[in-house]
C-alpha cells in the first residue's frame, strides 16, 4: 500500500493583503531583513540560477518597494544572463505583480498596500525573480482589477512590445489587414487581440497545435508554419508583425502591398528592401512603459486582451520556469509563484507539491478579487457540488450555478477592504482538504474545500460552508464610519 503523506500547512499569508507583519500607522508594512531570489553569478543559461536568501532592497528616491507575488518569464531574462550583459551577480526577471509595502522619498501618486504591476531594469541587477522587488513608481501601473496577480505578472513586457511595435511603430488602422508571425507566443497574442481590437482583420502563425488558440484570441485566419509557406497563401497585407526573425522575416515583404509596413522585434529587415521604397520599414519606437500599459487598460477592463499563462513554477523551479519558456513554443506566458499563499507556513513537503494544490485555491480566490468566471471554472471540477450553511439556513447547490452566480464580470466595489486567506491545506495522496477564511463587510465565512487530482491537476469537487452576515454593530467602523 502507498504510504500517505499528510501535510498540515496553516497559511496565515492574506491573498488579497498580507499578514506577514503589524502594520505601523503609516500603512507600510515593516519588511523583513531577507529573502529568497533567484540569482547567477556569471553568464549562463537556466542551469545557472540558484535560489539564494539575499537582503531585501530599500526603496531610493522616487521607488517603491513591491512584495512579489508572481514574476513571469520573458525570452529577453535568459538571454541577457547568457551573453553576460547583467551585473553579476544578479537577480534576473522584468515583469512582476505585487502590493507595495515601502515607499522612497518624493513618492506620490500610490500608498502601501496598493497592487500593482510593473518592469525592472533587470540589467542593473535587481531583477524580478524575488520576493521584494525595488521599482521606480514611473515603471508601474495598478493592476487590472479583472487580471489575477499571475496575469498581472504575465502582462506588462509583452504588452509594451506590442503597443509599441503595432500602435506606435505602424499605427494599423481599421480594416487593414495585418500578418502576426508567431501568433501564440507572449507578444505575438498580445498583438492579434490588440489589432483585432483597432478593428484590423488579422491572420497569423503558430504551430499546429495553437491554430484553435489563435482563433479563441481572434485570428480572422491561421497558419500552420509548419505545414504551408505563409507567403504562398497571403497577398496584399498592410501590416507585418514580427516576433519570429531570420528566414521568416526575409521572406515577409513578399506579402506585403505596396506600400505596407514592415516591422521586427527579432531582427532588422534587409537594408535593400527597405530603401527600394516599394514598403515602408518605420524605425523601432522608444519604450514606454506607462504609456502602453495605461493605453490597453481599457482593452483588459472590456476583456478584448486576456493573458494565457501556459506553466506556474514555484520559486524553487526558476530553472525548470526559464527552460520552459528557452524550449520555444510557448502558448502565452510562463510565471513564477513567489509563494504569496504559502510564505509563513510550515511545510513538511516539497514546494512543488503545496504549490499544485495551491493552483485551484488560487484561482478561487482569484473569482473572488476578480469576479471573473474563468478562474472560478478552473478552480472547480465540473460536476462540483457547494454544500453549508449561511445565516442559519442550509443551502446545497452545483459548482456550476455558484459560478454562474458569482461570475459579475467585474471586481467588488469594496476589494481593497477584503481579506481573504488560506488557513490549512492537508494533502493525502490524489486527496487534499483546505480551509479558507472570507472576511468581508458584509459576510464572513470558513469555506472547507476537498479537492480531488485529476490527469490535468487539482481540482474542488466539494466546498462545504459556514457563512454568516455580521450584524449592524459589528460592522460599524470604530471611528463611527459605516
Amino acid at each position: 500500500m502507498r504510504r500517505s503523506r499528510a501535510i498540515v500547512a496553516p497559511l496565515m499569508l492574506l491573498v488579497a493583503s498580507h499578514a506577514w507583519a503589524q502594520e505601523p500607522a503609516s500603512g507600510c508594512a515593516v519588511a523583513p531583513a531577507a529573502m529568497r531570489a533567484a540569482r547567477i553569478h556569471a553568464a549562463g543559461g537556466p542551469e545557472a540560477l540558484r535560489v539564494e536568501s539575499i537582503p531585501v532592497p530599500r526603496p531610493a528616491a522616487g521607488e517603491v518597494l513591491v512584495r512579489v507575488h508572481y514574476a513571469s518569464i520573458n525570452p529577453v531574462d535568459w538571454k541577457l544572463q547568457e551573453a553576460g550583459r547583467l551585473k553579476f551577480p544578479a537577480t534576473p526577471g522584468g515583469d512582476f505583480a505585487g502590493e507595495i509595502v515601502a515607499l522612497g522619498s518624493g513618492v506620490v501618486g500610490v500608498r502601501c498596500g496598493d497592487r500593482v504591476a510593473g518592469i525592472v531594469d533587470q540589467r542593473e541587477g535587481r531583477g524580478s525573480y524575488a520576493e521584494y522587488v525595488t521599482a521606480p513608481v514611473t515603471e508601474i501601473v495598478p493592476k487590472p482589477s479583472t487580471f489575477s496577480m499571475a496575469e498581472a505578472a504575465a502582462y506588462p513586457t509583452v504588452t509594451v512590445a506590442a503597443w509599441r511595435f503595432l500602435i506606435k511603430g505602424t499605427d494599423v488602422k481599421a480594416g487593414e489587414r495585418v500578418l502576426v508571425h508567431g501568433g501564440a507566443g507572449g507578444v505575438g497574442s498580445v498583438v492579434v487581440q490588440l489589432a483585432k481590437a483597432r478593428g484590423a482583420y488579422v491572420i497569423a502563425t503558430a504551430s499546429a497545435r495553437n491554430q484553435d488558440y489563435l482563433r479563441e484570441i481572434g485570428a480572422d485566419e491561421t497558419i500552420d508554419y509548419r505545414a504551408v509557406r505563409f507567403e504562398e497563401v497571403v497577398r496584399e497585407v498592410d501590416v507585418v508583425i514580427d516576433t519570429v526573425g531570420g528566414d521568416t522575416l526575409a521572406r515577409s515583404d513578399r506579402v506585403l502591398r505596396d506600400g505596407g509596413r514592415l516591422i521586427s522585434m527579432a531582427g532588422v529587415p534587409a537594408e535593400a528592401v527597405c530603401k527600394a521604397g516599394r514598403i515602408a520599414c518605420p524605425p523601432t519606437p522608444p519604450w514606454n512603459v506607462k504609456e502602453a500599459l495605461e493605453g490597453v487598460a481599457p482593452l483588459i477592463e472590456s476583456g478584448k486582451i486576456r493573458i494565457h499563462i501556459d506553466g506556474s513554477y514555484p520559486l524553487a523551479d526558476i530553472v525548470a520556469a526559464q527552460q520552459h519558456n528557452r524550449a520555444g513554443n510557448t502558448r502565452g506566458k510562463v510565471v513564477v509563484d513567489m509563494g504569496a499563499a504559502t510564505r509563513d507556513a510550515e511545510l513538511t513537503a516539497r514546494d512543488e507539491e503545496i504549490h499544485e494544490v495551491t493552483i485551484p485555491l488560487q484561482a478561487y480566490l482569484d473569482g473572488h478579487a476578480t469576479g471573473q468566471e474563468r478562474h472560478f471554472r478552473r478552480a472547480f471540477a465540473p460536476d462540483g457540488l457547494l454544500i453549508g450553511i449561511k445565516d442559519g439556513k442550509y443551502s446545497q447547490r452545483s459548482a456550476d450555478d455558484y459560478i454562474k452566480a458569482s461570475s459579475s464580470g467585474r471586481a467588488p466595489r469594496d476589494e481593497q477592504q477584503r481579506r481573504r486567506w488560506i488557513r490549512s491545506i492537508t494533502v493525502t495522496g490524489n486527496v487534499a482538504t483546505a480551509v479558507i477564511e472570507l472576511d468581508y463587510r458584509d459576510m464572513k465565512a470558513l469555506d472547507h474545500m476537498s479537492l480531488l487530482k485529476f490527469e490535468d491537476g487539482w481540482r474542488i469537487v466539494v466546498k462545504a460552508y459556514e457563512a454568516s452576515t455580521p450584524t449592524f454593530e459589528s460592522t460599524r467602523d470604530p471611528s463611527g464610519a459605516m
